[in-house]
């Protein structure tokens, strides 16, 4: 079985499961602003959202953006149907490989990623489709489980990252902001908490005028 296969079939079984997960309490304190954050930073009138889930980034984006929101996950976008209907909130929604982006190239004005590298096959190749579909210049942001910077802690996620790639297909110990520079964006800043196992990255994709 694929990587991309097993991701679909682990995240369709039950949505409803990850998004009660993801909206507990502990959850929110500790992504909520991390979340608004990165609909802060979005800019222009077309906005990817790469890992877009059950929709928990959608009442973050501004109003005056277009979302368009890819998933590995059918099921999990059919759950953000429904709770983007509850809340009036509207995304263009498709089930799409993050490696393999179905949109012309330039066609995005900002790219956002949601806890979504850590379970993509190759990651690189995934920043390299966003930064394909981004207009020149366009901001770029991660919001991420990632490896620390901290030893200790890069560690710890080191003994434990197998089994949870075992278990979950999660990669536990990636260097996101590297993978990120390696495939050309320009980062800007990182944000590290909870031991810098979440990073918020941000940054911009090639090319394009420079504030």
């Amino acid at each position: 079985m694929s990587n991309l296969a097993r991701v679909r079939r682990m995240f369709d079984h039950d949505p409803g499961a990850y998004h009660r997960g993801m909206t507990s309490r502990f959850s929110e304190w500790m992504l909520g602003d991390a979340r608004q954050k990165v609909g802060e930073t979005v800019r222009g009138r077309r906005v990817l959202d790469i890992g877009f889930g059950t929709g928990l980034s959608l009442p973050h984006y501004p109003a005056t953006v277009e979302i368009t929101g890819i998933d590995a996950s059918l099921e999990m976008l059919r759950f953000a149907r429904s709770e983007s209907a509850k809340s009036g909130r509207h995304a263009s929604l498709a089930e799409m490989d993050a490696e393999h982006l179905a949109f012309a190239d330039g066609t995005f004005d900002s790219v956002a990623f949601n806890l979504c590298l850590c379970t993509i096959g190759d990651p690189q190749r995934a920043v390299r489709e966003a930064i394909r579909v981004a207009k020149p210049g366009a901001p770029m942001v991660f919001l991420e489980h990632v490896r620390s910077h901290l030893l200790p802690v890069a560690a710890v996620q080191e003994v434990f990252s197998p089994l949870l790639v075992a278990l979950q297909a999660d990669h536990f110990n990636r260097d996101t902001a590297r993978t990120a520079r390696r495939a050309g964006v320009e980062i800007v800043s990182i944000d590290r908490w909870f031991a810098g196992i979440f990073n918020l990255i941000v940054g911009r994709a090639p090319g394009g005028d420079r504030p």
